[in-house]
């Protein structure tokens, strides 16, 4: 008995269906387990600032404030300054805990600590909350798909450098990152 081929094209379709639910669903699994992080290449991708300040693609972020609990409806807004000395902003957080906003001067380089990279912003603020447990201003910004977890932002990476060594003497793995 020989098959028509419609009956194969449906059944090659059906195949095709099926495999694609499966591999969702296994890939859904792997990505849910907790305690997966991905830590990026040698060379840092570009960064999102935070989401509730977002300054333009072309101004990377600068300095870091020390964060203050502000109420949730009240939106940022940044100082007057004087043409040569940038003065940063504090930023409205979504989540609970406060996080630093971060400007930047046009040109400037930036070196962060970064202490962990997550798949899950539950996952990253576990890392967030460990750091501020034992003493870093801790913070975390998405980039691309994944929640990376920062602690200072210098334009000196020798001083990055030394945060860093301080953070992996308490048992943080860290990289520095410029940008």
């Amino acid at each position: 008995m020989r098959a028509s081929p419609l009956v194969v094209t449906l059944a090659l379709i059906g195949l095709f269906v099926v495999s694609l639910v499966l591999g969702y669903v296994i890939g859904e699994i792997f990505l849910k387990q907790p305690g997966i992080a991905q830590q990026p290449a040698a060379v840092p991708s570009p960064m999102l600032p935070a989401p509730a300040a977002v300054p333009s693609p072309s101004q990377p972020p600068l300095a870091v404030t020390a964060p203050t609990p502000p109420p949730p409806a009240v939106s940022p807004t940044p100082l007057p300054t004087p043409a040569s000395t940038p003065v940063p902003t504090v930023a409205v957080a979504k989540t609970p805990a406060p996080r630093p906003t971060v400007t930047q001067a046009a040109g400037a380089t930036l070196f962060r600590v970064q202490a962990g990279a997550f798949l899950k912003r539950e996952n990253a603020q576990e890392r967030v909350n460990q750091l501020r447990a034992a003493g870093f201003d801790a913070y975390l910004l998405p980039s691309g798909e994944l929640f990376k977890v920062f602690v200072g932002a210098f334009a000196e990476r020798e001083n990055a450098e030394r945060l860093a060594e301080r953070l992996r003497a308490v048992g943080f793995e860290t990289i520095i990152v410029r940008q």
